[in-house]
């Protein structure tokens, strides 16, 4: 006859009171931390209610209350105003998300919805993490993580508020060490082990460094990786003397300076863009991409990275077909200070950045890191150097089978033009393309037009603020520097239909020796032209410094429209022996500018995808893997020290699969008499009879198991462990994962070692000799199993047989 359940344990009241402190010690200091103090008392009601119906839940008797009171909690909770419990949830993740972005105006409006979500899951997670079995490291990583978050916010003084969870580690390493201890005799003793700690803690910062950088390091990397968010300075040629007209123009006299930048070793001239500009607005050119960031190494955005670096372009073909498109390394290292972008080619095909460099990217193609780039910082970039021009180019670009399901895109987006453009420039690019057989050859046909009838000088007139800066520069200006040609280039491009778009970095060109010292002098700008099936071309249109000094051809003056209000770009200088300007300041120092649609300014991303809260589970999630991972039969059995061991490893496991299925020893039973009734009524897919009758073998005769009933063993686990049904198998997991007893059950002291003489019998009587010992030790172990201890296949306590005390 079955016993009345208990209505409270030991155990359920150890489990009550730690599940409550760790709840206490995580709330608290978490809705502190938010500046929830006024909610606390709701994130508590939640927290309890939690914790009672999940205590309610351990009742066999009464678990199909709690969850008939879950339940019909939840769905009230659809049908009450805004989806309550349920739609303040979703807005209270949309809060967390939004304080974590450095945007907390949210986090007071949802405050209440905010304490009732963490009240629930602070609760739920304290309860099971304080199950006996489970051990302390589920909670201690609970707590760590709490902690963390408060020092990495600047909290530290919160540190209080944790006391109670603090108590709980203590109490579940005494628990882990000693299973029958009861948690209320230790309780008061805790509390105030912890309390004089904290006491104890000194009233100054006092920290081994060391340890401190550690820390530092360590949330500078999960900041980098994860959450950054923080506005950067993005590189522009107005801090190298290049913008003289301001942020909004394009043009007038420029002053480059000598200011060292970054050494580069390349074996030829390489054009090292910094950004990319899509939008001319008739005064200058300007970015309008969108502001996301994407890490660099997620392979989450693998397809991206490779769409917008041209990563799969030109085809495996064209590539093999000529030296031209070989890779090659590029290494920079810093000179100076600069600001966050990183240099490097247009076909981008890997990089390798050394120190703190956390690499991201955006839709521009612009690869940048976490900070500003400082002095010694190193990376090396990998990528074919070509530019338009070079010999055999054409024949590659022209050889491309023109299947390129993004050049629709890229032809709309990159041909754009405002309205206010002279008809002329159109005519006259008709006319001075009119020849040409190839998209190729007619942006070589604007390039040569440009380096032939327009002169290169640092000093050029300013432009007016009523005309269009190219038409200026086409039909009255006719000179200028690279800023001038390279909007040239990229605007009578796209009126020849080619997409093309304004891009700004920095010309290094190698010595004899491989390196280049660039400076603030070899600031440059010039275009990029996208061919279809090839991909981005880059076209330096500006000439070499002594200038092509030719008459240009006579052109009406231009339109007098007024261009769009738009913001300029910055402009690179080659260099001109004009007296040296004044050192502009590091980059990093030079903030973008806050006009309206500025193309310098980089704006915050939208919520990111990984905030804090999302760090915890992840981490959580990794242990949980981990630990479940770890306690899978064939993990324990590989770490068992005799084939022994290792067949009741397999044994255990099916027992405790029979006990998720609700099959345990009838009282008096013994280990085979249980296994063949388990066969006869097939619960399980398997017959588990001859595995029983190998553990029973292994534990009394003399004979050891090998290798081959091992296998054995592990192919019935397998077989029955297989086909069971995927609920099933998660209830394995975590009670593999988290059940001490889960490999235990069927174990004990081993019964042969202590009935069984190590003698040898006679060989006349060796085999009846061996059938008596069996014999009385099969009646001793069910002697025992007569006991309501369980079903067990080694016994506690053998007593000696009578026989063997004579003996002896």
């Amino acid at each position: 006859m079955q016993k009345p359940l208990a209505p409270i344990t030991q155990v359920r009241v150890n489990r009550s009171v730690l599940a409550l402190l760790l709840t206490l010690g995580i709330l608290l200091p978490l809705l502190m931390l938010f500046d929830l103090g006024h909610h606390v008392a709701l994130g508590l009601v939640y927290g309890i209610v939690a914790l009672a119906i999940q205590t309610l839940a351990t009742f066999k008797k009464h678990r199909w209350i709690a969850i008939l009171l879950a339940g019909a909690w939840g769905i009230v909770q659809f049908f009450l105003p805004r989806t309550g419990f349920w739609g303040g949830s979703i807005e209270a993740l949309k809060a967390l998300t939004l304080y974590f972005n450095k945007l907390p105006v949210a986090m007071p409006i949802f405050g209440g919805q905010v304490a009732a979500l963490l009240g629930v899951s602070v609760a739920v997670c304290s309860f099971l993490f304080v199950k006996k079995g489970v051990g302390f490291l589920p909670a201690t990583m609970m707590v760590v993580l709490t902690l963390f978050a408060l020092w990495s916010l600047g909290r530290g003084g919160l540190v209080w508020f944790t006391l109670p969870a603090l108590v709980v580690l203590l109490l579940l390493i005494s628990q882990n060490a000693h299973e029958k201890m009861s948690i209320m005799n230790v309780l008061p003793m805790a509390i105030a082990v912890v309390l004089a700690s904290l006491l104890l803690l000194p009233s100054g910062r006092v920290t081994i460094p060391p340890l401190e950088k550690a820390a530092f390091q360590l949330k500078q990397t999960i900041s980098d990786y994860l959450f950054f968010t923080e506005p950067r300075n993005v590189f522009t040629l107005g801090s190298y003397g290049y913008y003289p007209m301001g942020a909004s123009q394009l043009g007038g006299e420029a002053e480059p300076s000598n200011y060292p930048v970054m050494l580069v070793k390349t074996e030829s001239k390489t054009l090292l863009r910094a950004v990319i500009k899509d939008d001319y607005t008739g005064r200058s050119f300007r970015d309008t991409s969108s502001p996301r960031r994407y890490l660099y190494v997620n392979p989450r955005w693998a397809a991206l990275r490779a769409s917008v670096f041209l990563e799969n372009l030109p085809p495996e073909a064209i590539r093999k077909a000529s030296p031209l498109l070989d890779e090659k390394a590029i290494s920079v290292q810093m000179q100076n200070t600069a600001a966050s972008t990183v240099f490097t080619p247009v076909f981008l095909r890997s990089q390798s950045m050394q120190g703190s460099m956390v690499p991201y990217f955006n839709d521009a193609s612009e690869l940048f890191i976490t900070r500003d780039l400082a002095q010694g910082d190193k990376y090396t970039v990998y990528a074919p150097i070509f530019e338009g021009g070079d010999g055999g180019l054409d024949a590659l670009v022209n050889a491309v089978i023109k299947n390129d399901k993004n050049y629709q895109d890229i032809l709309a987006r990159y041909t754009k033009l405002p309205s206010h453009m002279e008809q002329r420039v159109f005519q006259d690019v008709a006319a001075m393309t009119a020849n040409a057989q190839t998209p190729y050859d007619k942006a070589m046909a604007i390039m040569r037009h440009l380096q032939k009838y327009y002169r290169y000088t640092l000093s050029p007139k300013t432009p007016p603020e009523n005309n269009d800066f190219v038409t200026y520069f086409l039909y009255i200006g006719k000179e200028g520097y690279c800023t001038y040609y390279a909007a040239a280039m990229t605007v009578m491009c796209r009126m020849a239909g080619l997409p093309a778009r304004y891009v700004e970095g920095f010309l290094a060109q190698p010595a004899t020796d491989g390196l280049a010292y660039v400076t603030g002098e070899n600031a440059h700008a010039w275009t990029e032209v996208y061919f279809e099936g090839f991909g981005w071309v880059p076209f330096d249109p500006t000439p070499l410094r002594q200038g092509e000094n030719q008459e240009p051809p006579p052109q009406d003056p231009p339109p007098q429209d007024e261009p769009p209000e738009t913001e300029p770009t910055p402009s690179p200088a080659p260099d001109d022996p004009q007296e040296p300007p004044t050192p502009p300041p590091p980059e990093q120092q030079e903030q973008p500018q806050q006009e309206d649609n500025d193309p310098n300014e980089d704006l915050p991303d939208p919520p990111n995808p990984f905030p804090w809260w999302l760090l915890v589970a992840i981490a959580a999630m990794g242990a949980l893997i981990w630990r479940v991972t770890s306690r899978m039969p064939k993990r324990v059995a590989a770490k068992a020290a005799s084939e022994q061991d290792r067949i009741f490893v397999y044994g255990n496991a099916v027992f405790t699969i029979l006990r998720l299925k609700g099959r345990r020893p009838k009282p008096g039973e013994t280990p085979l008499l249980f296994a063949k009734r388990i066969d006869s009524v097939h619960v399980l897919p398997e017959p588990i009879l001859p595995l029983w009758r190998a553990m029973a073998l292994s534990n009394y005769s003399r004979r050891m198991p090998g290798k081959e009933q091992t296998q054995r063993a592990l192919a019935i686990f397998t077989g029955i462990y297989k086909k069971q049904k995927p609920f099933t198998k998660l209830r394995f997991y975590f009670t593999a994962a988290f059940d001490k007893t889960c490999y235990t059950s069927l174990d004990t002291v081993l019964i042969h070692e202590i009935i069984l003489p190590k003698t040898r019998l006679p060989s006349t009587d060796r085999n009846e000799g061996n059938a008596r010992k069996r014999k009385r030790a099969g009646r001793s172990i069910d002697k025992d199993k007569a006991k309501p201890t369980g079903n067990r296949l080694r016994s506690e306590k053998p007593r000696r047989p009578q026989s063997e005390k004579k003996k002896s």
